[in-house]
């Protein structure tokens, strides 16, 4: 097996211009995500950028209050430099510094997805050889963003060759509110400390489905949450494994609920799925909907979810090594022109198998 060490971080305080890599933030998706992933892979390469055309994909381009605050969050974590940093922005330069151990708590001050900050929070600061406490104010159960639970149950085990990450929800923050509590701490690996390659190319056998069904307190006495599982359950129930859902409430700012789904295989298998809870959406169909997106998942063979996919392409470039996903999507697509752009990396896709070489 061979084993790639972290690319090594060229950071100049006062890098010039002609250092500086420029990313067009319409490539692709032309969504957040390039932003955020670009970020991630500044503070761990220490290479300057400046992105253009942010999020001119989407019916309202520019910077949205996740990555306002991504960016401000990553300041604080390694002093880092930022011009035009301010809501609706289309253009953006950012200056890394190197990472400090640091521990401090955050207000998105919106329902904004911690999550998605998060995962950018993780991928600066996993190879850094810092530790890293923040709690993060916000939405941790919100449209168009993994959830909370997803990020703990699926992208943790994921990290778990390269990074030591641990991820609790210490309170639920839904639409509109927020107000939502995520913990997160990164034990940096120390810089040029070897890294074995990622390997998801093998599913093994279906072992076992996980999941959660939450609700806030107000919707207990419907029993919202115990109708999400037992419908995801009725879904799940034909393909033959142990089902085991757990049945939650609490108070939160905004009312809400969400079914959050797992598998387990034995081998490097990783799959989930989930659905929000949403004004006229009976809990049934929230349960039913989210454990169909992961039957599907597993009958489809693959083994890491699109989601996880997408999440996992920056840390691939890092680490080499290759996945077999459900579906190549443009937010995969777009990770990846971004990764290239920042590591000594080269990608591959030929269907849904996906492989990352290095370049030493």
């Amino acid at each position: 097996m061979f084993c790639p060490s972290r690319p090594k971080l060229i950071y100049t305080a006062h890098s010039s211009s002609s250092l500086m890599l420029h990313i067009d933030g319409s490539h692709g998706e032309g969504g957040g995500a390039i932003l955020r992933v670009a970020l991630g892979l500044s503070v761990l390469t220490g290479k300057p950028f400046r992105i253009t055309n942010i999020r001119s994909g989407r019916p309202k381009p520019g910077l949205k209050h996740e990555h306002l605050h991504c960016i401000r969050i990553l300041q604080r974590v390694c002093d880092a430099k930022a011009t035009d940093v301010a809501l609706g922005s289309e253009e953006v330069t950012f200056i890394p510094g190197p990472v400090k151990s640091t521990r401090f708590t955050y207000d998105l001050e919106t329902a904004a997805s911690t999550t998605l900050v998060a995962h950018s929070i993780i991928l600066a600061t996993a190879f850094s050889g810092k530790n890293i406490q923040l709690t993060l104010r916000g939405g941790t159960d919100v449209k168009w963003s993994i959830p909370a639970d997803y990020l703990a149950n699926v992208l943790k085990p994921a990290l778990i060759p390269v990074a030591d990450v641990t991820v609790q929800t210490v309170r639920r923050g839904y639409y509109p509110r927020g107000g939502g509590e995520l913990f997160v701490r990164v034990k940096g690996k120390a810089p040029g400390a070897p890294l074995a390659p990622l390997d998801f190319t093998e599913r093994g056998k279906l072992m076992a489905i996980k999941g959660l069904a939450h609700a806030t307190t107000e919707l207990q006495d419907a029993e919202v949450a115990e109708r999400i599982a037992h419908a995801a359950k009725s879904v799940l129930a034909p393909l033959g494994a142990p089902v085991a859902l757990q049945c939650a409430y609490s108070t939160a700012a905004s009312p809400g609920a969400h079914c959050v789904l797992w598998a387990r295989f034995d081998k490097s298998g990783l799959l989930g799925a989930s659905a929000l809870g949403e004004r006229g959406v009976r809990a049934e169909t929230v349960g039913a909907d989210a454990a169909r997106e992961l039957a599907a998942l597993i009958e489809s063979k693959a083994v890491i979810d699109e989601h996880l996919a997408d999440l996992l392409v920056p840390f691939l470039g890092v680490c080499g090594g290759a996945f077999t996903t459900a579906a190549v999507t443009k937010h995969l697509t777009s990770n990846i022109a971004v990764t290239e752009q920042f590591l000594e990396t080269t990608f591959s896709i030929d269907g849904c198998d996906i492989r990352a070489s290095t370049h030493k």
